[in-house]
C-alpha cells in the first residue's frame, strides 16, 4: 500500500508538473502522516504550515477528505511559536525558512515532526524535500526523529534517502 501511494508522487518529474510540485509534496505530507509512529495521538492530526505556500485551497480540499488510522486532518497556518502542543507536523515551505532556527528551539523536546522544503536536515529538519533525477524525493535523518519520539515505518524508510 505503502510503495503504491509514494510511486504516484515520486513517478512524476518535476520540471515536466512544476505546477504540481506543492501538490507532490502535500501527497507526501499526507503519507508521513500515516507512516510516521507518534508516542501519543490526539482525536486528529494536525498539519501545521510555518510560511507561505502557493496553493493553500489545495492543500484543504484535498486534506479535508482524508484520514490517518480514522482520525480527521487539521490543516492549521502557523503565525506564532506558542501553540505548537497539538501540532503533528510542521511543513516550512521556503518562506518561513528564515526563521528555521526559531521553530527547532520551540519544538525541542516535543512529538512534531518538522518537514522543509529546503534541504535543513543539517540543521535539524526530521524530512526534507530534494529534487534529484528531475524528481521529486526526500531525505529522513531517522536520529531526528528518534530525538523527538517518531518513528517511521520500514516501508517509509525504504523510500526515504536516509540521512
Amino acid at each position: 500500500m505503502i510503495c503504491c501511494s509514494f510511486a504516484l508522487c515520486t513517478g512524476t518529474s518535476v520540471l515536466a508538473q512544476t505546477s504540481a510540485f506543492g501538490e507532490l509534496q502535500v501527497a507526501y505530507i499526507f503519507n508521513f502522516a500515516k507512516y510516521v509512529k507518534w508516542p501519543k495521538e490526539g482525536p486528529s492530526v494536525v498539519i501545521g504550515i510555518y510560511g507561505e505556500v502557493k496553493n493553500i485551497e489545495y492543500w484543504r480540499s484535498l486534506l479535508s477528505e482524508k484520514k490517518v488510522r480514522n482520525k480527521t486532518i487539521q490543516l492549521r497556518q502557523i503565525t506564532t511559536l506558542e501553540a505548537l502542543d497539538d501540532v503533528n507536523i510542521i511543513y516550512v515551505p521556503e518562506s518561513g525558512s528564515e526563521d528555521f532556527k526559531l521553530l527547532t528551539a520551540a519544538t525541542t523536546g516535543k512529538s512534531i515532526l518538522l518537514v522543509t522544503e529546503e534541504d535543513l536536515i543539517k540543521r535539524g529538519a526530521a524530512i526534507s524535500f530534494v529534487v534529484e533525477d528531475e524528481r521529486l524525493k526526500f531525505k529522513l535523518k531517522q536520529s531526528a526523529l528518534a530525538d523527538i519520539g517518531l518513528t517511521a515505518t520500514d516501508g517509509l524508510l525504504k523510500l526515504a534517502i536516509l540521512k
